[in-house]
């Protein structure tokens, strides 16, 4: 099992050498014996009447991969469903937000890979593809290449729809007919793709004109005989090149629990977490699984306080470190005491695993709070989306970090370049919180530029960093979450007396509730599922402005603040009743 495993992932390293396959992070494989056995480990397929029974499947998270596999399968594709999703993980290290066609059809050509002793074919067409594009009409290509999770054409659960057929069909042609290898019709059209971001004018740019093009995919998808490639593999099945050992009970016990949770089966997991503790009290990773069951619950004190142990006993994972540090950022932003611990822990994680993409998005954000470490932000921002760049939450995340720092413009681009390839709901929701957030600082610059034009040349303070970070729970949970920016970033503006000097930071979010009356007041800002308390000495010296439709250019009254979305700028106060002063409140 392990050589088969080795085998196909020897496929994408030799076969594509610019291609990169460590996922930087593990990928844990449960080779179990039975179906039995399986049913332990999934038992959700077992539980409803009807579903069927699969005979492996692929499960991804934030800090791991997972498969899990019987062992007793005979059959020409039993790990279709496996290597189908494993293609799909290496392509996510390699491009954003591939078009659904050409993700699905190259996650079918793989996926039907046959691994022999000594090589692999690729390119076997399934019976079930060659029975759909020979009994039924082939989708427009037109239409194919705009199709997205939502039009009726796509279904995840169905591959043997002609949308997978035909996806599959193309990415066959592409891949092994010798014109096509001949033109390198495939490296054309993704390097098309990926520097306009427009299918149609990269496919148009790639095959010439659609209808000859769908002319030819029609006589080529209806052929009866296709080619086979085969790679050879270096991996032969000797037992000699592996190292084994037997796990120890608590450690196989803390496994099923981290698999547990990362399936969302809560009670299972904390069943296995109680008895990998019962086991042995100082195992590391038996705290590492009761954190991160209760991360993904999100109960994060309790989270904290077994990460906290895990580090304690000296754990020699980079994953204790890395979920130390968000489990304090999940409460909030870190006060500036918080921060260098934070930061300490994150920087530890990636010491110990350089290519682990996640500790990078958040380094981003905590470095994205302090003026002082904007360079540093852009840097770990940058490096996140390069490890993981089909992560759009970790694009979206360094969209904010280059607005922070005054690439408006780039910021920008990208944000219209993730808001392209958003597939999923949450996806689409924060490239387009992003382009707001964009555009409305844009008109906050231009507006507070028309009021300078009337006011006396005063010096202007630095506009602080902005800051994003996103509280939801782990990808691995299943829950769609919830999304709020903290923006450290206010456009330069003229600080009050008291405040002269200062840095100006500012947070998004909507109003809890607000205090105009006359002399000193206050406003309290929900920020997910955090609120922050602001205060403001004189409603006369508060800036309200609104570049909302709804208020025809007149900023609300106070009374009517309550709900809305804002976004206020402040000056930090050691203050544990209030965050900060208010200088100026923005409704868009």
């Amino acid at each position: 099992m392990a050589d088969q495993f080795e085998q196909f992932r020897e496929v994408f390293h030799s076969g594509f050498a610019k291609l990169r396959v460590d996922l930087g992070k593990p990928l844990i494989i449960f080779v179990v014996k039975n179906e039995d056995s399986l049913k332990v480990l999934i038992p959700v397929y077992w539980e409803n009447k009807g579903r069927a029974h699969p005979a492996g499947i692929y499960i991804t998270g934030e800090d791991r991969h997972y498969v899990a596999v019987r062992a007793d399968v005979q059959s020409d594709h039993p790990y279709h469903l496996v290597y189908h999703e494993y293609t799909h993980a290496i392509m996510n290290l390699n491009f954003q937000g591939l078009p659904v066609w050409l993700n699905e059809g190259l996650a079918e050509y793989f996926g039907n890979s046959v691994i022999q002793d000594k090589d692999v074919e690729i390119g076997k067409v399934p019976a079930y593809h060659l029975q759909t594009l020979q009994q039924e009409r082939l989708i427009p290509i037109d239409t194919l290449l705009l199709a997205d999770e939502h039009s009726p054409y796509y279904n995840e659960q169905n591959h043997a729809s002609m949308f997978y057929a035909e996806s599959w069909a193309i990415v066959h042609y592409l891949m092994l007919d010798p014109e096509a290898r001949k033109r390198q019709l495939l490296n054309t059209f993704i390097s098309t793709w990926n520097a306009t971001g427009n299918q149609l004018e990269a496919a148009q740019k790639t095959f010439g004109d659609l209808k000859k093009f769908e002319f030819v995919m029609e006589a080529y998808a209806r052929q009866r005989a296709f080619y086979v490639a085969k790679i050879n593999t270096t991996i032969h099945g000797d037992p000699k090149s592996y190292t084994s050992r037997v796990l120890p009970e608590a450690e196989v016990d803390a496994q099923r629990a981290l698999f547990f949770a990362h399936t969302q089966r809560p009670k299972e997991a904390r069943a296995a977490v109680d008895e990998a503790l019962k086991a042995d009290p100082n195992l590391p990773l038996a705290y590492e699984a009761q954190g991160f069951l209760a991360y993904s619950q999100q109960e994060f004190l309790p989270a904290e306080a077994a990460f906290s142990r895990a580090i304690e006993l000296q754990t020699s994972d980079y994953f204790p470190y890395y979920f130390a540090a968000e489990t304090q950022l999940r409460n909030g932003p870190p006060s500036e005491e918080q921060a260098p611990k934070i930061i300490a822990f994150l920087e530890k994680a990636i010491q110990m695993n350089p290519q682990f993409a996640p500790a990078y998005a958040a380094l981003a954000s905590v470095y994205s709070a302090n003026p002082a470490t904007r360079g540093k932000a852009l840097v770990a921002g940058r490096k996140a989306t390069e490890l993981e760049p089909g992560n759009l939450f970790y694009a979206t995340n360094y969209g904010y970090v280059l607005a922070n720092s005054g690439k408006t413009a780039e910021a920008k681009t990208l944000a219209l370049r993730i808001q392209q390839a958003a597939k999923t709901p949450m996806d689409q929701a924060n490239a387009q919180q992003l382009l707001a957030v964009i555009a409305s600082r844009e008109q906050y610059d231009k507006r507070m530029a028309a009021m300078k034009e009337g006011e006396s040349q005063e010096p202007a303070t630095t506009g602080a960093v902005t800051r994003q970070r996103t509280v939801d729970v782990p990808a691995s949970s299943g829950s769609s979450g919830s999304q709020s920016s903290v923006d450290e970033s206010g456009p330069t503006t003229r600080p009050h007396d008291a405040h002269r000097g200062e840095s100006e930071y500012a947070v998004e979010g909507n109003v809890a509730a607000a205090d105009c009356g006359g002399g000193p007041g206050k406003v309290s800002i929900s920020v997910g599922r955090t609120t922050m308390n602001f205060r403001f000495s004189d409603f006369a010296g508060l800036q309200v402005l609104s570049t909302a439709k709804q208020d025809a250019e007149q900023p609300p009254v106070c009374a009517n603040w309550k709900g809305r979305r804002v976004r206020v700028y402040f000056y930090k106060l050691r203050d544990k009743t209030f965050t900060g002063e208010l200088n100026t409140i923005q409704f868009f």
